[in-house]
């Protein structure tokens, strides 16, 4: 009972203390600090995970699903009741290629007929995304409608392409094997629309319970079996986790950066930067609560040698100011995730205003990361300089000169620095990135200490021959040499992070507009015979389309390297075994490919086989090479058409799967498919004005196929869009955070100044003096801390660049020409800003030691 009392007692104290302290101003600095770092922190990961989510569901939508179970079998009913016991959303869905025919009255008249892509979907496709029709041919615009059911029995909706081809037109009835539909709608867009160089003719949907009338799918058919899953992740997570034991090799699972390459590169580059945004702000954090606990340990060695001296033991204060931390946690906390919530909740409402976003709840570990970061830096930063408080003997309140113990600067470097990675890690999970930010910030600490130093030394003599108010700007930064260092490091570290920020974005985004420039090709024109390729060539010319160089095309499959025959065992290796290839030749290499290994056509020697005869070389892709274990010099054979291909390992390529350009894995030296009967494709820009140059083509041209890859091109664009935004609206927010730590690096100075000025002023010193000189400070430390910042950032956005982002590496020559007047422009602004109380406060309130 006696120990519940003390106890008891012991908190009401804390408490009183902690309010006591409130009062007098002195523990405002750290509470403000950490409200604030965990309300940045807050905002920017829910903020960020939000958008995250809401991206993946997005774009989950080109999928059509969140995951999608696919296979040559057709799927298992247990599967789908399965996914029933989960409350995961399923339909089924069967693709394939089959003759269709327009029905004729006459059965005397041959009948249009057209090889066409099939697809039978069930009821509730599309799980995720839009289906989008019309009864409108190529229509845009207010024509197009949302689909809110599947084709009902009996009817079929086909592509635009298939009026012209079959000479159909609404209402009219198509035949599929043995079943007669009606078209009923027209197919414009597709969420999971796809694009395949080895597609067969234009789309035809239909409803999957017409499937087995049509007596089209018979033992042997080539058909893509599919069934759609979305849901919530924790029930569709544990139905996988049922699931993937029991796919064996004919069945893989499918997620969005499988299917589309594009689309998730996209994805994967937005995800890493707005983890890399929050890593940021969480940086800023530390380094503001930093400042602030030093702030707040400073100011309580008085407090302490006086609890001391009236008979307050050790362990007793100890408790006291661990209570202290632990109820201002609490109450920071509280009121950081509710300031954090209304920061990202204001965002949210921007973005969904304006740009027409609606984003998805945030997880609870988003929220919970501002108070685990608050807790962590009170442990590392605020509690080692505390814990030596105890110790300060009670003369202290009497003789001033008494060195009070603390914690080495050294062991505290060590516990904030192990506190940074420790939180860089544990939020990034990515060994590279944190090891590139964190050995950025220990070169520019490094860099930035020494180079202090020097300056400030090599200053004073430069000062001593200026005015008065450059000697009172150099004498402040020389009389306050550890301030001064701490005050350039964290504007350094600060700007660094700001710039890298902003660097990695513009460049970014740059990239990705490069990707996808004006009059991209958004038509692929296939399967032209070689008859055809001058007149298709003539009639894009006649059009005024450009196009771009016709590539020749067969279709094989890779059987052999060396001496070993590739089994279905294999299959699992590359995607290069589990079906044809498109195989193509080229005389000159595309500007999206590069060497990475042996030679291109016009400096390779060749190769003979021992009967003298020539051997054809052939190039592959970078990421197909390594999966098949390829090496210059192997000898692969594939079977075209029943016939064997031989050829040498001449070159490996890097291919950037980005650009919507026709790229192969396997690229073979000059006339080397010759004699396999190749058919040809071409790309080129058809507005969407000049749509009907299609009916045109198809019309005079029927054994052609059109891919429409400007709905892909729209996909990956509108996935880059909001990508950018939401980079944009994270940049800002981190920008205030860093505005929060140099705040935070100004007010830990404040005291000394306020007592300064007003000696000055006392002694007649004008406000014009004392401001010059506080402007000069800053400016002075902002060019200086710029400068610094400069370096670090340039050598750790080289390093985000190559291992992080994958990105061509390049120097910032705007960084080194901006960055220290913005550095000075900033910080002498923001620090002038913040000392106006220094010549607002009166000099008498000073003197007297009255706080304002």
């Amino acid at each position: 009972m006696m120990h519940s009392n003390t106890t008891q007692s012991l908190l009401v104290f804390s408490l009183k203390h902690l309010w006591r302290n409130w009062r007098s101003g002195e523990v405002k600095v750290l509470a403000v600090s950490l409200v604030l770092a965990i309300a940045v922190v807050t905002a920017i990961t829910v903020f960020a995970n939000r958008m995250d989510q809401s991206l993946v569901r997005q774009s989950n939508s080109y999928l059509a699903a969140d995951r999608v179970v696919q296979s040559r079998l057709a799927i298992p009913n247990e599967w789908a009741k399965q996914a029933n016991n989960f409350s995961v959303n399923h339909t089924h869905i069967a693709e394939f290629s089959s003759m269709v025919f327009a029905k004729t009255n006459n059965p005397d008249d041959i009948a249009p007929m057209q090889l066409a892509s099939i697809k039978a979907v069930g009821v509730a496709y599309p799980l995720r995304g839009e289906l989008m029709i019309s009864s409108i041919p190529f229509a845009t615009g207010d024509a197009v409608a949302t689909a809110t059911t599947i084709p009902a029995p009996g009817e079929v909706w086909v592509d635009s392409r298939v009026l012209p081809l079959l000479d159909v037109k609404l209402g009219d009835e198509v035949v599929i094997g043995n079943r007669e539909l009606t078209i009923t709608q027209l197919v414009i867009r597709e969420p999971d629309a796809t694009v395949s160089f080895s597609a067969l003719g234009p789309r035809i949907m239909m409803n999957v319970n017409d499937l087995p009338s049509t007596g089209v799918i018979l033992p042997g058919s080539r058909v893509t079996y599919k069934l759609l899953l979305a849901g919530e992740d924790a029930g569709l997570q544990n139905f996988l986790a049922w699931l993937t034991p029991k796919l064996g090799n004919h069945y893989r699972i499918v997620e969005l950066k499988q299917a589309q390459r594009n689309i998730g590169s996209a994805l994967n580059r937005g995800a890493r930067f707005l983890m890399l945004a929050g890593l940021i702000g969480v940086l800023l954090a530390g380094v503001a609560i930093s400042i602030s606990a030093q702030q707040f340990c400073a100011r309580h060695i008085d407090q302490v040698a006086l609890l001391k001296s009236l008979g307050s033991s050790t362990q007793k204060i100890r408790s006291i100011y661990t209570l202290q931390l632990i109820m201002l946690g609490m109450f920071t906390a509280c009121v950081g995730i509710l300031l954090g919530e209304l920061i990202q909740q204001f965002i949210t409402h921007s973005i969904s205003v304006f740009f027409n976003v609606e984003l998805l709840s945030a997880s609870l570990f988003s929220y919970s990361a501002g108070v685990l970061t608050g807790f962590l830096c009170l442990l590392c930063f605020a509690l080692p300089p505390l814990w030596y408080l105890p110790t300060v003997s009670p003369l202290k309140v009497l003789r001033r000169e008494i060195v009070v113990s603390s914690v080495s600067v050294w062991l505290r470097g060590i516990l904030g620095a192990g506190a940074l990675i420790l939180m860089i890690g544990f939020y990034s999970d990515d060994v590279s990135l944190t090891l590139a930010i964190t050995t950025g910030l220990a070169t520019i600490i490094l860099i930035a200490a020494l180079a202090t130093i020097i300056f400030l030394y090599s200053g004073k003599k430069v000062s001593n021959r200026a005015g008065n108010i450059w000697r009172l700007a150099s004498s402040n930064l020389l009389r306050y040499r550890s301030q001064t260092v701490t005050q350039v490091l964290v504007f350094s570290c600060a700007l660094m992070l700001l710039m890298v920020l902003f660097s990695v974005r513009t460049n970014l985004l740059d990239e990705w507009r490069l990707q996808l420039p004006e009059n991209t090709p958004n038509h692929f024109i296939l399967n032209i015979a070689p008859y055809e390729r001058e007149p298709v060539q003539a009639l894009l010319n006649d059009k005024g389309v450009a196009s771009s160089p016709t590539y020749p095309m067969v279709l094989g499959r890779l059987t052999r390297i060396n001496n070993y025959l590739y089994q279905d065992s294999d299959r699992h290796l590359s995607n290069a075994l589990r079906r044809e290839l498109n195989l193509s030749w080229a005389s000159t290499m595309a500007i999206d490919n590069d060497i990475v290994a042996g030679q291109w056509w016009d400096t390779w020697g060749g190769a003979r086989l021992p009967s003298g005869e020539p051997v054809y070389g052939v190039s592959v892709e970078e990421d197909t090479a390594n999966e098949l274990g390829l090496k210059l010099g192997d000898t692969l054979s594939f079977s075209i058409g029943g016939l064997t291909l031989s050829a040498q390992v001449a070159s490996i390529r890097s291919v950037d799967w980005n650009v919507m350009t026709p790229n192969f894995y396997f690229l073979f030296s000059p006339g080397a498919l010759e004699d396999y009967a190749p058919n040809y494709l071409t790309s080129a820009y058809i507005s969407p004005q000049d749509k009907t140059l299609i009916n045109q083509l198809l019309r005079n041209y029927p054994t052609i196929v059109v891919l429409e890859v400007d709905r892909i091109i729209e996909r990956i664009q509108s996935i880059v869009t909001q990508v950018s935004r939401s980079i944009e609206l994270v940049l800002w927010l981190v920008l205030v955070g860093g505005i929060l730590v140099l705040v935070a690096a100004v007010n830990a100075s404040m005291e000394g100044r306020l007592q300064e000025a007003g000696l000055l002023r006392a002694l007649g010193g004008s406000k014009r003096l004392i401001l010059g000189s506080i402007l000069i400070e800053f400016l002075l430390l902002g060019f200086f801390a710029g400068t610094l910042a400069v370096l670090g950032a340039e050598a750790l956005m080289l390093s985000l660049q190559y291992f992080v982002f994958n990105q061509t590496v390049s120097p910032h020559y705007a960084l080194w020409f901006g960055g220290p007047i913005i550095g000075a422009l900033f910080i002498g602004s923001l620090g002038l800003l913040a000392c106006r109380k220094v010549v607002v406060t009166p000099p008498n309130v000073v003197l007297r030691g009255l706080d304002s």
